[in-house]
């Protein structure tokens, strides 16, 4: 799968396996996509609280971040603005886990 490296770093940063992304997506079909909406919020949420535990500043990604941006921004490129900031935080975490902060 393409995303593999992803899924394998937030598998390994967040300490448990999480759902594949191929599956969070097929079950958002029938949802219009809120089951997707909701699965990338809660792993948002799973990087600030990993990011606020290792001490890193932020600002952070969150629950109501991507939420938010993506279902009130969506014409003000909010899902860009949330995938940014996620990945933001995202990078930061893997710095300090390698030791490049």
């Amino acid at each position: 799968m393409p995303l593999d490296g992803l899924q394998d770093e937030l598998d390994f940063i967040l300490g448990h396996r999480t759902q594949r992304y191929w599956a969070a997506y097929l079950l958002g079909i029938p949802t219009l996509f809120i089951y997707t909406l909701v699965w990338m919020a809660n792993i948002a949420e799973e990087l600030k609280a990993k990011a606020i535990e290792m001490g890193i500043e932020g600002p952070h990604t969150s629950w109501w971040h991507m939420f938010g941006w993506n279902t009130f921004g969506v014409l003000f490129m909010g899902p860009a603005v949330a995938t940014g900031r996620f990945f933001k935080t995202l990078n930061r975490i893997e710095a300090k886990m390698n030791g490049n902060d």
